[in-house]
């Protein structure tokens, strides 16, 4: 499978009211192609003239949904295909990840428990988390074989 994303393009559908028709990308599942997709991602976020704090979330949720789904998502020399949608509207962007990996709903994660020291802290295991904290809701839903995360980030209103 091409290491290179698809063409992004216009998709049509179901949207929410003031919510642009989404730009999208399809990608295969490989951390090379996540790489060159949050760089398209970026630049139409920036085409868009989506603030930077709202960038940044969209970012860091992409890469850290999307990144999980590549990490372990899919059985050992099985690939897949994942469908990143971005849509924009005045006071939010929308996050789309569609991928047909195992069913895996991060909005169930449990937060990860405090350590009671910085070296009793282990390393990872809190990029749920912390997208948690960066957005304004999630939702997730299976279906037809495959995991549709929806990702709300505020955008900061300039007045």
């Amino acid at each position: 499978m091409n290491a290179e994303p698809s063409h992004a393009h216009a998709a049509s559908g179901e949207r929410s009211p003031g919510v642009d028709v989404p730009w999208s990308v399809t990608f295969p599942s490989c951390v090379e192609s996540l790489a060159a997709t949050r760089e398209r991602v970026r630049q139409h976020l920036h085409e868009s003239a989506v603030d930077d704090t709202a960038s940044y979330a969209v970012d860091f949720a992409l890469e850290e949904l999307a990144g999980n789904t590549l990490r372990y998502g899919y059985e050992a020399g099985n690939e897949g295909v994942i469908r990143v949608e971005i849509a924009v509207a005045p006071s939010l962007v929308q996050l789309v990840i569609t991928d047909d990996a195992r069913p895996f709903d991060p909005t169930l994660h449990p937060e990860p428990n405090r350590p009671q020291t910085l070296g009793d802290a282990p390393i990872g295991g809190r990029g749920i988390s912390m997208v948690r904290r960066l957005v304004r809701a999630m939702r997730y839903r299976r279906e037809a074989g495959r995991n549709r995360l929806e990702v709300d980030v505020a955008r900061t209103l300039s007045g």
